[in-house]
């Protein structure tokens, strides 16, 4: 057997993102750290230094995921905490994100267990449908909007920026247009 080359640069990170492609393309069931390890072109031995196993693999990469998405989502309303214009840029951010790492969004909504309640304001959401939720509310609470509205219209809100995301991120679906042009993310009340 030839042995693979030495490698150098941060391998956890391309670990991470091999076993997030690996895991888009084949599901789980076929998904091992040594097929990892191959598209690293590292030894299949190589994984270990940083995962257990594939279990923590697997939690790595929703937590690496998870992180760039809340950092981009808090930095888009840095300064606009709690004001109307919030909601609107952090669904811009959220379709950005997931147009800029179409692979993220296969990953975490298909293939990792996260878990979105739409029922439950203190469960323990995903956090960025949780400061996604939490925003929306804050806007629900300035326009007066009774509190038996709010999972109504944050459900209507969220399938907006959610199924836009979806969409640009789908390969069979075409559009030549400016995404923004149509986007307008405001309550429905």
């Amino acid at each position: 057997m030839k042995d693979k080359p030495y490698h150098h640069g941060n391998l956890r990170n391309q670990l991470i993102e091999a076993g997030i492609t690996l895991i888009n393309e084949d599901g789980l069931k076929s998904f091992s750290l040594r097929k990892v390890a191959a598209k690293c072109s590292v030894s299949h031995t190589a994984p270990y230094s940083h995962f257990k196993n594939i279990d923590e693999l697997i939690y790595a990469m929703g937590e690496h995921v998870t992180a760039q998405f809340m950092d981009t989502l808090r930095t888009s309303i840095h300064g606009k905490e709690g004001t109307q214009e919030a909601i609107s840029l952090l669904g811009q951010a959220y379709i950005d994100f997931f147009v800029d790492h179409p692979q993220y969004f296969q990953f975490i909504f298909y293939h990792s267990d996260i878990t979105i309640d739409l029922d439950h304001y203190n469960s323990d959401n995903y956090p960025p449908f949780a400061l996604f939720r939490t925003t929306a509310y804050q806007l629900f609470e300035s326009f007066g909007l009774p509190e038996e509205e709010y999972a109504k219209q944050l459900v209507a809100l969220w399938s907006m920026v959610h199924g836009m995301a979806s969409l640009l991120t789908n390969n069979g679906v075409r559009y030549s247009g400016d995404w923004r042009d149509i986007f307008t993310l405001k309550p429905v009340f």
